[in-house]
């Protein structure tokens, strides 16, 4: 015991030392001039269609065909991304790396091949950055903190963890920085601990926790989160539930290029059927843009198929957005909202100040309407004054997806109408309806896990044909 504690001392120590020669101001510029990167999701969900793959014993469930990381490279460089940010081990443990601590690796699978050692070349190759996704914890390690199988909290395996993260930081060159998922917990080894091995290891690389313990972190990571000032804690997205940190000097958000849909993964590749769906190349520049006005670094998720490539949808979308980067394409001015500044009022509100309907309905994504603390349902309503013809809207739910349930309806006389009905809306949503005239709106929650919130109700006239 004396000995370990004397090791773990003497890594602090040493991190700390060579940290100190390393300008981490001069590193955080660094990386603001990468601006975007490629988010590589590729694991056993890849073949499940869903996000968390639980129970699976036999690594022959990876049954990949092939790995062109030539084209993932190939293909960020073309999209004027700076780096790519790969998943090297996901909740399951499934390692895809030649790790020598485990057979639960992608070389013992069918494929046979060092994923990440593949990558690291194709990176080298077209001038690509590499930065490293890991999960801090897996659902098998022992000593799961409520006993429960496959349950949110993981288990403890610090010798591993620790094991795993030597590998990749000594063996896989220069990593710009680690994106640490806290969803089942830190592994055992706390998140203080973890920045102290990681910095004695690569004092330059960067770390950041996507939840947890958030102090000492370089970066704050925002899954699902938005453009924004390293001040606006908010933009980290709704999985950052912990206080921000004063050691933070660069934000990065993330998001899958797959918009919302019905079955299949999302953050992995989902099925076929889902081949044709993909976020457009003018919101994913929207976006980029807003990363450098902020400087900010953003990671678009892109999940390679069964084969080991990328989609053709997201390649072509991918080299557009490059295009529009190289030309700096002007965007199209957003329509104006005609719900914008009218009176509005709702179903029920927050207790506390500053969740009013008006906020739905103010053009700010930072500020949003929350309806009662016990409330599972409920409505927004805007009154646009004199009877309006309208035929799009948009809902923002980016910070906390919940609905399960809505419609869009207008007043008929006495009676409500729909425009629109559907399910999930998680993040931003453009609906196109036939056209009505009307004067009051709403959008009505009608069921929800969690109390109803939205960012944004907007209303626009038709679109021209």
């Amino acid at each position: 015991m004396k000995n370990a504690m004397l090791i773990s001392v003497l890594v602090a120590v040493s991190a700390c030392s060579r940290a100190a020669d390393v300008d981490m101001s001069g590193r955080a510029q660094e990386l603001k001039g990468l601006r975007w990167g490629m988010f590589i999701c590729w694991s056993f969900s890849t073949f499940s269609g869903k996000e968390w793959t639980p129970g699976v014993k036999d690594v022959s469930f990876f049954k990949a065909t092939g790995c062109d990381t030539d084209q993932w490279a190939r293909t960020a460089r073309e999209a004027g991304m700076g780096y790519i940010l790969f998943l090297t081990k996901h909740h399951d443990g499934f390692c895809l790396w030649d790790t020598k601590t485990t057979d639960r690796k992608v070389t013992k699978a069918p494929l046979g091949r060092d994923v990440l050692a593949e990558l690291k070349k194709s990176c080298d190759k077209h001038g690509i950055k590499l930065a490293l996704y890991f999960s801090e914890g897996e659902w098998d390690w022992p000593n799961k903190p409520d006993g429960k199988r496959y349950q949110a909290n993981g288990g403890h395996n610090p010798g591993m963890k620790k094991a795993h993260l030597k590998e990749l930081l000594t063996q896989y060159g220069p990593i710009e920085y680690i994106w640490f998922d806290h969803a089942i917990g830190d592994g055992g080894v706390s998140h203080k601990e973890t920045i102290a091995f990681v910095k004695a290891l690569q004092p330059g690389c960067f770390v950041g926790f996507n939840h947890g313990d958030q102090a000492g972190a370089d970066i704050r990571l925002g899954e699902m989160g938005r453009p924004g000032p390293l001040a606006d804690h908010k933009a980290a997205g709704p999985h950052m539930r912990d206080a921000p940190s004063s050691s933070y000097l660069l934000a990065e958000f993330t998001y899958p290029i797959l918009p919302p849909h019905k079955g299949g993964a999302m953050w992995f590749y989902s099925l076929p059927q889902h081949d044709n769906l993909c976020k457009s190349a003018e919101s994913i520049y929207r976006d980029y843009l807003g990363a450098v006005q902020y400087g900010n670094i953003f990671s678009l998720d892109v999940g390679p198929d069964y084969a080991g490539k990328l989609r053709e949808i997201d390649v072509r979308t991918l080299r557009e957005v490059g295009r529009m980067i190289r030309e700096k394409a002007a965007l199209p001015e957003p329509p104006r909202s005609l719900a914008a500044g009218k009176a509005a009022k709702s179903s029920s509100t927050w207790p506390q100040p500053g969740y009013e309907a008006a906020k739905a309905f103010d053009g700010n994504e930072s500020t949003r309407w929350g309806a009662a603390a016990d409330a599972r349902s409920g409505w927004i309503e805007v009154d646009l004054g004199p009877p309006t013809r309208i035929g799009r809207a948009m809902i923002v739910e980016r910070s906390f997806p919940r609905t399960r349930e809505y419609a869009i309806e207008y007043l008929d006389g006495e009676q409500w109408k729909p425009l629109h009905r559907g399910t999930r809306i998680e993040s931003d949503k453009i609906i196109t309806f036939p056209p009505v005239t009307a004067q009051r709106v709403r959008l009505n929650v009608l069921k929800a896990v969690e109390v109803p919130t939205i960012e944004e109700f907007q209303l626009f006239v038709p679109q021209e044909k």
